[in-house]
């Protein structure tokens, strides 16, 4: 079988929840190489674009009332969408430290990966 073709299937065979935790862990690689010294503006911008991007769609899913989250933790996490899509917004034009993005995407990555290892014990 090729690359491709197991990768197609892979990527059928995974839940929403392993989707989100992939993509939010491409674009936090993205924006700690584009944080490092010596990083080009285009990465930066990049990786910024995808982070706002990202967070728009999860909160738009957050917002949708057939997410099944409790309102307590789609108001924290929309809140925190909120602030990610500001603060890649300003460091745009900026030269903001990343790494605040890349912790919150971090601590957002450990807590899906806790919930997606407590529903499989």
């Amino acid at each position: 079988m090729s690359y491709n073709a197991y990768a197609t299937l892979q990527k059928a065979a995974e839940s929403p929840r392993d989707l989100e935790i992939r993509a939010i862990s491409f674009v936090t690689r993205q924006l700690t190489d584009a944080n490092a010294a010596g990083a080009d503006s285009m990465s930066r911008i990049r990786a910024l674009n995808n982070n706002m991007r990202m967070w728009s769609l999860l909160v738009q899913d957050l917002s949708n009332p057939d997410n099944g989250l409790p309102e307590a933790i789609k108001g924290r996490y929309i809140s925190l969408g909120l602030f990610a899509r500001r603060f890649s917004l300003k460091a745009l034009t900026d030269a903001s430290d990343l790494g605040v993005l890349i912790r919150l995407n971090s601590d957002v990555l450990e807590a899906l990966d806790y919930q997606r290892q407590a529903l499989a014990a």
